[in-house]
């Protein structure tokens, strides 16, 4: 019975099995608005756009609509509906960032319900286009009046200053805030705003400038007209004016199957506060490979198995071109994660750099660059433990750059009824305490609740400014001079601050 299994059987028929339409609606569910943007970005480089202005459109103080514009080369009848047809993937050339033909359509429906593109050639009429996410499974493509689309592109076109390229439109997008308070929608698009100028000057970063400009404003349909603009800069991620270690950055040659591949090793100098080196956030989940395609920076950081994520290689980052190397790395179709195959991870492990040094020599280095700076760093005077009414993680944060002084308990800063006077703070020697006088609690909090850890930055300003005065065997001449300059000073600011 089980040799029958081996047999070849024979067919009898063909069938044509279309997938179900509903399975339409799941694409670019991996997208945010970050990612959805970039995709369309990457679609007017392509069309060799060099002026690109991302656009919010207010209506009533709320967000309707987001427009993408481009001075690129325009598109006509056939290659509009290419771009607005599901599924079809078109010719790229060598150097294009687009990859999977998907992006347009992907991005905008894991945002919006509505897609209109709006086209034009130099010379040529308007065409335009428009889905709605409900019809995605329908196929379904509305055809726009030339005439109109014309009207509407000519004044988008105007600014960025052409005379033919496109114009995408999200309407109903679904994470927009939908509340009707003015401050949620400002503090929206702040918060994205700034989001999408990092994401777009980091994958970018080789791109901008010399070859291509973004700008990104949000415009007041109501009659306020555009505010003012904010131009996305380069992020670089390996931006350093001087490397961490003399040697790097060098090049490391990996062993795939008899071809050689490179990859350059950077160490970044310690402490840096560059925005190349923080990416917005903790240093330290900077570390690992960035990978590039056709100059475009596909992800960031992670180390993918060849190495473990840790604190001590924050310094270490790893640039991989694989725009010649289609066969090792599996691209997801939002163009934000990389998958190399274990042929690549192999390599790495094994790479080695004209002078001898090894990948595991590069991590090495980094790793010791690090501790070698921290060390330098444990050379600051010492101080008390912060303990109750400071938040875990300025605590935190206190204990790592700073020794700890252990001849005293922790320093407590806590509030507390002040019966006899307006000053802003006592210093209690005895209890280790900073007290902070209650009645000038309510105004510092304007409105926010208050706990045993509220204002922390107040309260972390003291530790740093008053920590001291409870160092030592007494409260000498010089710390009570000090602490009534400080009393002084402080008083009259919080009086300030609070209307007392």
């Amino acid at each position: 019975m089980t040799e029958n299994v081996l047999h070849a059987i024979d067919t009898i028929e063909v069938k044509r099995l279309p997938p179900d339409p509903d399975v339409m609606k799941a694409i670019g569910l991996s997208h945010d608005m970050t990612t959805g943007l970039a995709d369309l970005v990457d679609n007017c480089i392509d069309a060799n756009a060099s002026k690109i202005l991302i656009r919010f459109i207010r209506i009533g103080g709320r967000l309707r609509s987001l427009l993408v514009i481009d001075n690129g080369r325009g598109m006509g009848d056939k290659r509009i509906d290419a771009a607005m047809t599901v599924g079809r993937r078109r010719d790229y050339k060598g150097d294009s960032l687009g990859h999977f033909g998907m992006g347009l359509k992907a991005a905008s429906f894991s945002q919006a319900d509505t897609l209109t593109v709006l086209s034009k050639k130099r010379g040529r009429l308007a065409v335009g286009r428009r889905i709605k996410r409900a019809h995605v499974q329908d196929f379904l493509c509305e055809v726009l009046d030339p005439g109109q689309s014309g009207e509407d592109l000519e004044a988008a076109l105007f600014e960025v200053e052409a005379d033919g390229g496109t114009l995408v439109k999200w309407d109903n997008v679904r994470t927009f805030p939908t509340a009707t308070d003015p401050t949620i929608t400002d503090e929206y698009l702040s918060h994205t705003i700034n989001r999408l100028r990092l994401h777009l000057g980091l994958t970018l970063h080789r791109i901008l400038g010399t070859k291509v400009s973004i700008t990104i404003d949000v415009t007041d349909a109501d009659g306020g007209g555009p505010g003012a603009p904010s131009t996305v800069q380069s992020v670089d991620p390996f931006g350093y004016k001087r490397s961490g270690k003399a040697s790097y950055p060098k090049d490391l040659i990996c062993d795939v199957g008899g071809e050689r591949l490179s990859i350059t090793a950077h160490i970044w100098p310690p402490r840096s506060e560059a925005l190349g080196f923080r990416l917005g956030g903790d240093p330290s989940i900077g570390q690992g490979f960035y990978f590039y395609r056709n100059n475009r920076l596909i992800e960031a950081r992670g180390w993918k198995n060849a190495a473990s994520t840790n604190r001590r290689l924050q310094l270490a980052r790893v640039e991989v071109d694989i725009s010649n190397w289609p066969e090792l790395f599996d691209i997801n179709m939002e163009k934000s994660s990389v998958h190399p195959r274990p042929e690549f991870i192999q390599a790495v492990e094994s790479a080695v750099a004209k002078d001898g040094t090894s990948f595991e020599d590069y991590l090495a280095d980094a790793d010791g660059l690090y501790r070698e700076s921290n060390r330098r760093g444990r050379t600051r005077q010492p101080v008390l433990e912060a303990g109750t009414g400071m938040p875990a993680k300025v605590r935190k944060a206190i204990q790592v750059e700073y020794p700890r002084d252990e001849s005293r308990a922790a320093l407590e800063i806590r509030w507390t009824d002040f019966y006899d006077g307006d000053e802003f703070f006592e210093v209690d020697r005895e209890s280790n305490t900073l007290w902070l006088n209650k009645i000038y609690r309510k105004g510092m909090l304007a409105g926010r609740r208050g706990g045993v850890n509220d204002l922390p930055v107040v309260k972390a300003l003291l530790f740093l400014l008053a920590e001291d005065v409870f160092r030592g065997a007494a409260f000498g001449p010089r710390d009570k001079d000090n602490a009534a300059a400080w009393q002084a000073v402080l008083t009259a600011a919080a009086k300030e601050e609070t209307g007392k």
